[in-house]
């Protein structure tokens, strides 16, 4: 039995391209809205080049941001513990302890749905656990108020090692 494992952000390969194609196609409806002498063109044209714009902006911050990697490692001086550290860029950024004789249960579930990405996409996964002294069930890998999505295999190898090591 291992005692690290380490998955990473469900992230698309796609997000560079979607950054450097909106903002491309931005600057051409801008151009296209300066040269048009057409009152109606030119408001669809503005409306283009600002939705493109925006949607280049937004990509070209999750690209800046990179893939978050998740590490979750045994503690060996308090065998109870997991340790979660976060990283990007073998930066860590984030790490946190989670006990886990205080585990009752965890499971795979999707995503909270906080946005209109999450009603289209419903392939990310998350990690839920219930704690034995609550109700509720808390959601795993929340980072700055941000889910951080995994996917399905990913999120399956999380909750097994979490059972394996609990006691």
């Amino acid at each position: 039995m291992s005692d690290q494992l380490k998955v990473s952000e469900k992230y698309s390969r796609y997000w560079p391209a979607a950054s450097a194609g909106s903002l491309i196609l931005s600057v051409l409806f801008v151009g296209g809205y300066i040269y048009s002498n057409d009152l109606l063109l030119e408001s669809y044209l503005r409306l283009a080049a600002f939705v493109f714009f925006v949607i280049g902006f937004l990509s070209y911050f999750k690209v800046r941001d990179g893939k978050i990697t998740i590490i979750y490692e045994l503690d060996h001086e308090k065998v109870a513990d997991i340790n979660i550290t976060y990283s990007v860029r073998d930066q860590n950024i984030h790490v946190e302890s989670i006990d886990l004789s205080d585990i009752k249960d965890i499971k795979v579930d999707e995503m909270p749905n906080r946005s209109l990405y999450n009603d289209f996409c419903k392939l990310d996964k998350s990690v839920r656990l219930q704690k034995k002294n609550m109700n509720g069930w808390l959601y795993l890998n929340e980072f700055h108020g941000r889910m951080i999505p995994l996917s399905h295999p990913n999120a399956e190898k999380v909750v097994q090692f979490i059972r394996d090591h609990m006691s």
